[in-house]
């Protein structure tokens, strides 16, 4: 079973190779969404949770990118140990990990389970992430560093496999 998933953050860490145990490093997650297919792209689960914040805010910079404001966290959000609690299960049934950037997302949630006392089940699973150097040569985007080409968007690779603009992106 392949897990989807993605998140939005207070921000972006400091340093980009600490270790997740560096939770000062580390921004907290305000959202998570996943979506679990089969083998046959069957969707199985799909959910979304914005998550409550507790002991910290939601800075401005980052509320303009993802429109998530301390406020709306406070009033829609789900506490973080039910919402890892869902997303543990999840995890349990999942054989590979699918995502775009993903080791961001899997550094977030790695944090978030240390700061819990949690133990990380995603460290053991395969990573499949799209936005690779791999992805850049396939898709041929000028722009990137030092000449290269630049890592897709999720919109760019789909506009690139399937010939069509992704929908509500």
């Amino acid at each position: 079973m392949y897990l989807i998933f993605d998140t939005e953050t207070t921000g972006l860490p400091k340093r980009w190779n600490a270790p997740i145990s560096d939770l000062d490093n580390w921004p907290r997650c305000v959202q998570i969404a996943w979506q679990l297919h089969d083998e046959m792209g069957e969707l199985l689960d799909q959910q979304d949770y914005l998550v409550k914040p507790e002991g910290y805010t939601i800075p401005y910079d980052s509320e303009v990118i993802h429109g998530i404001s301390t406020e709306l966290a406070e009033q829609q959000g789900e506490p973080l140990d039910l919402v890892l609690e869902h997303f543990r299960e999840v995890l349990a049934k999942a054989k590979f990990i699918v995502g775009q950037n993903v080791g961001f997302d899997l550094n977030i949630m790695g944090a978030e389970f240390i700061r819990q006392g949690l133990p990380n089940e995603m460290e053991s699973l395969p990573v499949l992430d799209t936005c690779t150097e791999e992805t850049a040569l396939l898709c041929k985007i000028p722009g990137g560093r030092g000449g290269k080409f630049k890592l897709p968007t999720l919109s760019e690779l789909h506009a690139f496999l399937f010939e069509e603009s992704f929908v509500d992106a």
